[in-house]
């Protein structure tokens, strides 16, 4: 009787694994299609299972962490059904100076920018704080939640991404490059609010990445560039939940 149980059990569990891989899969193949040149991330949250995390380590997409019980989610489940054996990786963005100087993380470091004159004053002291203390460095994240309209009844357009990324390489990775020789591995997006639905990943590479030119110049390939990433947990959680 005890064995059937832990039959019927594992049963499930397999099922339910095979139903969330079905669902994960077909979001990234449409991704493959629509950003190839950008690379998935998947921002944890008080939503996200242990079977997730193990099917996104599966298909090694990046996880960052926000606190001490995300990271724990993510090191507790990492199991690769695979091999069978555990990989605790992920990484963190970090937003203040003082967090780098008083809890410095062991993760490698993202650090979160903001579109602003101030926000390129303020990355430059990471920046410099992260090089003399030789962090491990993974590049830039910035969003656009400040083209949000005032009452917040008009969402930003896709198209305020490109107005971001032209901002961040012409201020930020650029000059850091020309007079510190600070390098910027690459650039996030974080899209967790607004790349929500399969259709938006066709408009940000239409209406947005394929209309920066600092992308795409010089040698008129995107890899001559920074690599470049999307931070997403609806679009994922949403199509996983969808019927």
């Amino acid at each position: 009787m005890m064995m059937s149980g832990i039959t019927r059990s594992v049963s499930v569990h397999s099922s339910y694994f095979e139903y969330l891989s079905a669902k994960v899969l077909s979001v990234f193949k449409e991704w493959g299609k629509q950003l190839p040149y950008v690379h998935p991330c998947y921002s944890v949250s008080s939503r996200t299972t242990p079977e997730l995390v193990s099917l996104l380590r599966t298909y090694n997409i990046t996880m960052v962490c926000h606190n001490a019980k995300e990271v724990k989610l993510v090191n507790n489940a990492s199991l690769t059904m695979m091999e069978g054996r555990r990989i605790g990786y992920h990484e963190c963005i970090v937003r203040t100076l003082k967090t780098l100087q008083s809890k410095p993380p062991s993760a490698p470091i993202w650090i979160h920018t903001t579109i602003s004159s101030a926000g390129v004053d303020y990355s430059k002291e990471m920046f410099e704080h992260i090089w003399a203390n030789k962090h491990i460095l993974n590049g830039i994240v910035f969003n656009i939640s400040n083209f949000t309209h005032p009452t917040h009844a008009i969402p930003p357009s896709m198209y305020s991404y490109k107005v971001g990324m032209d901002y961040v390489i012409r201020n930020i990775v650029d000059p850091f490059k020309s007079d510190y020789g600070i390098s910027t591995p690459a650039i996030m997006m974080d899209g967790r609010s607004h790349v929500t639905q399969l259709r938006h990943l066709f408009e940000l590479h239409e209406y947005a990445l394929s209309r920066s030119q600092p992308l795409w110049e010089k040698t008129g390939r995107f890899y001559s560039r920074p690599k470049l990433y999307l931070l997403v947990d609806e679009l994922l959680d949403t199509s996983i939940h969808k019927n």
